[in-house]
């Protein structure tokens, strides 16, 4: 996916606010939305000018914050306190995204996040993993109120017991992966204090307990010099 300039993009703010119908009091609204042709229904497109040009997109997203299993923030390029993110997709983001970046090679995707367009990038591959790359425009804040809805990457588990990159799809398993990411964060987070702790206090940390005989695998074993 290839990112269009900063520049690029913010001209298209007074026409899009115009264009675009947005639930204001929904505080976190994330919305992708696929540039196309004036072929379809007036009432479906959302015309956006851009650098002096107008481009058509469509104006119901391909995917929105509802399919989101979780994100990963990252500082945006030349953009001081400002944050990017990787989001990945549910089953149906993800394949609505593989779709739209196949049927629309070449064409643009704008990214709304709470009524203001943050990114363009150009659909030049198919996108195959579900992982969609916010790239700029997000605000401390917005990372925050985030982390409320959706698990860190990082810190995700399976929502299989036997399949073992199976994605939370449903709000149950959404939520479950959520509180179960969290507890993960916050055990992490814990033993990196305690080991801080313990580090200004010169303890060293314990050596591992050496193995039980009983538990040393003597298959394949050979004796030192052998």
């Amino acid at each position: 996916m290839q990112r269009f300039p900063r520049a690029f993009l913010m001209l298209a703010l007074p026409a899009l606010l115009a264009s675009c119908d947005i639930l204001r009091e929904n505080k976190m609204l994330i919305t992708a939305h696929v540039q196309t042709d004036e072929m379809e229904h007036k009432s479906e497109l959302m015309p956006v000018t851009i650098s002096g040009q107008q481009i058509i997109f469509k104006k119901i997203p391909e995917f929105s914050q509802r399919s989101i299993s979780g994100f990963e923030p990252f500082p945006a390029e030349n953009e001081t306190g400002f944050y990017g993110v990787v989001l990945q997709l549910d089953t149906k983001g993800r394949t609505a995204l593989e779709l739209a970046s196949r049927q629309s090679h070449g064409m643009s995707m704008l990214t709304i996040v709470n009524g203001l367009p943050v990114d363009l990038i150009e659909l030049d591959k198919p996108v195959t993993d579900g992982r969609f790359i916010i790239w700029r425009g997000l605000s401390r804040q917005t990372i925050d109120e985030m982390d409320k809805f959706y698990p860190r990457i990082k810190y995700m588990k399976s929502s299989s017991r036997w399949m073992e990159d199976m994605l939370p799809s449903t709000s149950t398993e959404k939520m479950n992966s959520r509180r179960d990411a969290k507890a993960l964060e916050a055990s992490e987070k814990a033993a990196e204090k305690a080991a801080a702790r313990a580090k200004e206090r010169g303890i060293l940390p314990k050596a591992p307990k050496a193995p039980k005989t009983r538990d040393i695998p003597l298959e394949g074993y050979k004796l030192p010099g052998t």
